[in-house]
């Protein structure tokens, strides 16, 4: 009798352990789900509604530390590539940036592209850029991370300076460096624009559902660092590699370069 107990407890460990798992995926499935954008053909990734902590207190911009509430969006999982774009300008006659001095290289992230081009990219795609509050919960998740993929500093997760690179990777090349939703390229590889213009103390008045940005300024946000970036450990223009890091550009019409690119949102 007591050997038929014990082998009825293992089979319902057995099921629990079973059943958690299954439950534990499906969880991981819903936080990553997936669709793809008719238009560009571009990979979203959905991010659940809810709360997030943004900020850090690294540097001033980036204090106070908050909690802030998003509802559901989608994020590209990769930065918008050359392909991508040719299509955009083939479409509606919009006109190729200049090449960077490494030329167009298949699957690499679009650069050398203003404010202006990615806004007007992203509109033709059926989307818009995303806020600096859904690019950061996409990068850093709900658990608060300093990187995409944790909090310690990996030169091998992401396209950086210090892997003595000389101009984009493909996008997507570094999936160990994936964050928690499995967006790609969070850090490194491009600077990315987002829709939001910057005010250094933003973060002291901003709302706490939704935020996007100021109403009115000369700057526009930019996220993520680039190939030719660092850890985000020091004040500089390599820094950026941390999820909470903050960038800008005045004159965002204007500029452009070959650290510069972005991504679609909805």
């Amino acid at each position: 009798m007591g050997e038929t107990i014990k082998r009825i407890l293992v089979c319902i460990a057995v099921l629990v352990a079973l059943s958690s798992g299954t439950f534990a995926a499906k969880a991981a499935a819903s936080k990553s789900a997936t669709k793809i954008n008719p238009k560009d053909g571009s990979v979203m990734i959905t991010i659940p509604a809810g709360k997030f902590i943004m900020g850090s207190n690294h540097e001033p911009d980036e204090k106070p530390v908050h909690t802030v509430y998003l509802d559901t969006y989608q994020i590209g999982k990769c930065e918008v590539t050359i392909a991508q774009y040719r299509k955009f300008c083939k479409a509606t006659g919009y006109e190729m940036p200049d090449a960077p001095s490494w030329g167009w290289k298949h699957g690499h992230p679009i650069v050398n592209v203003t404010w202006n081009d990615a806004a007007a990219y992203c509109k033709w795609a059926g989307g818009r850029l995303p806020t600096e509050a859904e690019w950061e919960k996409a990068a850093a998740g709900t658990d608060g991370r300093t990187y995409p993929w944790g909090d310690a500093w990996d030169n091998n997760k992401c396209a950086n300076v210090y892997l003595n690179l000389t101009s984009t990777q493909p996008v997507g090349s570094y999936p160990a460096g994936a964050s928690a939703y499995g967006c790609m390229d969070m850090a490194g590889n491009v600077w990315e624009w987002c829709a939001d213009v910057y005010a250094k103390d933003y973060y002291k008045a901003s709302p706490s559902r939704n935020p996007r940005g100021p109403s009115r300024g000369g700057y526009r946000v930019m996220r993520g660092g680039s190939w030719d970036s660092d850890s985000g450990g020091v004040i500089g223009v390599n820094c950026g590699g941390r999820c909470a890091d903050r960038s800008y550009l005045d004159n965002p019409g204007a500029y452009s370069g070959g650290v510069v690119g972005f991504r679609l949102a909805h």
